[in-house]
């Protein structure tokens, strides 16, 4: 492939037409530069800077300003990458389905299901071209990976906050391919909206009057590389560059986010009729609780931790409410229960028949592994009681339900049938947690069976997916679109299957996955406008988790997990970026907290009750609501919760005597031995300290870690070291 950024960078100037359509103006291939234009580029060995001036007396037409970098002899087998949305530049079979989509029925082909993935920019299928703002980015970059020439190329803005108006561009055409940046962005119609594109383009281009100019400053890299491992460990470095030097501001402390929480669970969330906690809190909910991915069964777990007496006696009832009624005859459980109490598969309410008993594998593989830690939990907490009536029994008939499937199938797939567990539509990593869920059945039961399905389950995860550099299925409602949800629990289940085998290849396999993950999450403040929600309150988006290619916005936390295997990772590799990845995740969450000083509004105008977090970071327009929210109580709550679970909220690294602020307070060293802690916020912190981080590879290490209570606005010392 005949390819060097630095020979082939070139200047453009576009004319930009009302309908959003660019003509070329000016650019090598058309070098007639017009007047009243100068335009460059300065190239050194690993930056660009582009100078675009017009020096005319009058104004210009709309405009947008770019650099193109062309290869030639071009192979459409190389991997095409843009951080969090294009994968393998989304080469996969498309279909135009309303949301929340279903696989359209003449796809339904058991394990020989195809891959699909909904109405997104991406190449192939006549698609030649994708057009994407810096907002659809977890950072602004793109680049590609040659397995055919050994070489990759990546190129990034190093002021990632300054590029938020810009235009990352592919156009793929025979053998040849063209990236292009653009400022500003100007996209052409039709452009994304959930879930397909169809919208005609809202931007507008740069139209300059006498004198003003524009640069573009991009960054980009050219090297040998062997393996798409290779590729995104190099990214997971580039990407750590872009952080910056200061964590995000402190808002409030874990454990008065985790208060909010439980009161907002315990006002909006606990259903008497039901006797559950709902993971659904509008009282017109058709389907109130719904089993894994979300919280089910899930935030029962941090609730029974760290609640109070009243919330662990509810989540007690939700506990056996749940074993008495939600697991099927087929050993797995039902998906979801009704506002009436009846519980049923996931999709029972469907106008299209073929799909109302479809259960997501993902949602059963979260109930296990959970009810499993919330087992042992239950005997940490209570020693001397016995647990539910059931539990074991339940879990180890759901845990030799997902040997069966193995046995007969080869594979978890996405979604199986409530009853028969007929596999409806295989393929996919949505049970990237379930080798996590199997090891800790493992633990639990000690049957040989769990941890060989676990590790045949990992290993074929690894070869089918992780090498081919995306996971998908976590999310039951965007196909199977590349997703960071998959990538968090195959991080689990590798994390896992380390720690019961110590079998190094795991480590490396949850290396490569953190690498991965990595790519789904923003390492810088993003610049809203001013005048939207998130403006308004100063959000700052370092470590804000962007969901999956279909559903285009960050969110507060990972879907549903705290991020914990990247604690565990970092203590058995001392790779200090799998330390900071877990920091930014864990740190921006209690941003996105409505409370009562500082509530977030809605879209509508409507205020976030208290407790409540939404979903969305919306960095870009794919909603119509850059910077913006809806009206709604969502699953980063439970996010939340298991962060103030296990996670400290001050770490000491003894070796290096740094300290790292996970919680929204500060601490600095007041001699050797002790620290000043201060609580910057307007609420009282109980702050967990944990100064030996061997500590973290220990189960429930959390439990008998040290904690000290700071009244709001105030300081004391904490003695470390004796």
């Amino acid at each position: 492939m005949k390819f060097h950024p630095s020979l082939l960078a070139e200047p453009e100037i576009l004319i930009v037409q009302p309908s959003g359509h660019k003509t070329e103006l000016w650019s090598p291939a058309n070098p007639r530069l017009p007047e009243d234009w100068v335009a460059f580029l300065e190239q050194q060995a690993d930056s660009i800077r582009g100078v675009y001036r017009f020096t005319g007396s009058y104004g210009a037409p709309e405009v947008t300003c770019g650099i193109r970098w062309v290869a030639e002899d071009w192979s459409k087998e190389n991997y095409v990458f843009f951080p969090a949305a294009v994968y393998n530049g989304n080469r996969f079979r498309s279909v135009r389905v309303p949301y929340s989509p279903r696989y359209p029925e003449e796809y339904v082909k058991g394990t020989a299901s195809p891959q699909l993935i909904t109405d997104i920019p991406r190449l192939g299928e006549g698609s030649p071209r994708i057009q994407l703002k810096s907002g659809d980015l977890a950072f602004p970059a793109f680049g590609w990976f040659s397995a055919i020439t050994q070489s990759a190329w990546f190129a990034w803005a190093p002021n990632p906050e300054a590029a938020h108006d810009w235009l990352w561009e592919v156009e793929e055409l025979d053998n040849r391919i063209a990236f292009r940046v653009q400022v500003p962005g100007v996209r052409q119609s039709p452009v994304y909206r959930l879930p397909m594109m169809q919208r005609p383009t809202p931007d507008r281009g740069w139209r300059p009057v006498g004198g003003e100019g524009r640069e573009i400053e991009v960054k980009t890299k050219f090297w040998t590389c062997k393996s798409l491992s290779e590729f995104f460990d190099e990214v997971f470095s580039l990407r750590e560059n872009l952080r910056p030097g200061v964590p995000v501001e402190p808002q409030v402390p874990f454990s008065q986010a985790f208060t909010f929480i439980e009161e907002h669970y315990n006002r909006d969330s606990w259903r008497e009729n039901l006797r559950l906690y709902a993971t659904e809190c509008n009282p017109q909910a058709y389907f109130p609780f719904s089993t894994g991915w979300c919280g089910g069964m899930i935030a029962t777990y941090p609730l029974l931790a760290l609640g109070s007496d009243t919330t662990r006696q509810r989540a007690g009832i939700t506990l056996e409410t749940f074993l008495n009624h939600a697991p099927a005859p087929n050993g797995f459980f039902y998906g979801k229960c009704t506002a009436e109490g009846k519980w049923t598969p996931d999709f029972s309410n469907d106008k299209s028949p073929y799909t109302r008993n479809w259960t997501l594998i993902r949602r059963q593989g979260d109930a296990l592994l959970y009810l499993l830690k919330t087992a042992s939990l239950l005997e940490h907490l209570y020693p001397n009681q016995p647990l539910p009536h059931r539990l074991l029994p339940i879990l180890r008939r759901t845990a030799d339900s997902f040997v069966r499937l193995w046995r007969n199938y080869g594979q978890f797939g996405q979604f199986i049938d409530q009853d028969s567990a007929k596999i409806f539509v295989g393929g996919s990593t949505s049970g990237a947690i379930v080798p996590a869920a199997l090891v800790a059945a493992w633990k639990r039961f000690h049957e040989p069976s769990y941890l060989n399905v676990a590790e045949e389950a990992a290993t074929l995860f690894a070869r089918e997916f992780l090498a081919r550099g995306y996971t998908n299925g976590g999310p039951g409602d965007a196909l199977q679109n590349p997703d960071s949800e998959s990538a968090a629990a195959l991080l689990e289940s590798y994390a896992a299957l380390h720690s019961a085998t110590n079998d190094r290849e795991w480590l490396n396999l949850a290396k490569q996955t953190a690498a991965l993950l990595s790519t789904w999450v923003m390492p810088y403040n993003f610049l809203f406008p001013s005048n939207s929600e998130f403006g308004r309150l100063k959000i700052q988006t370092l470590g804000s988790v962007f969901a999956n290619t279909q559903n285009k916005h960050a969110a507060p936390g990972i879907c549903t997990h705290s991020g914990s295997a990247l604690l565990y990772l970092w203590q058995c590799t001392g790779d200090r970026r799998l330390l900071n990845l877990a920091l930014d995740i864990a740190r921006f969450l209690p941003q996105c907290l409505s409370r009562p000083d500082r509530p977030i509004h809605a879209q509508d105008g409507r205020p976030l009750p208290s407790g409540w977090i939404n979903e969305r970071v919306n960095t870009s327009d794919w909603d119509e609501n850059l910077g913006g929210v809806f009206y709604g109580s969502c699953w980063c709550e439970v996010s939340l919760l298991l962060t103030a679970l296990e996670f400290p909220g001050i770490l000491i690294i003894p070796d290096t005597r740094e300290i790292v602020l996970f919680d929204h307070v500060l601490a600095e060293w007041k001699n050797n031995t002790e620290l000043h802690i201060h609580n910057p916020t307007n609420y009282p912190a109980r702050v967990r300290i944990l100064s030996d981080p061997s500590l973290l590879l220990k189960e429930f290490w959390f439990l008998n870690s040290p904690s000290i209570e700071i009244q709001p606005r105030e300081s004391l010392n904490f003695p470390v070291f004796s």
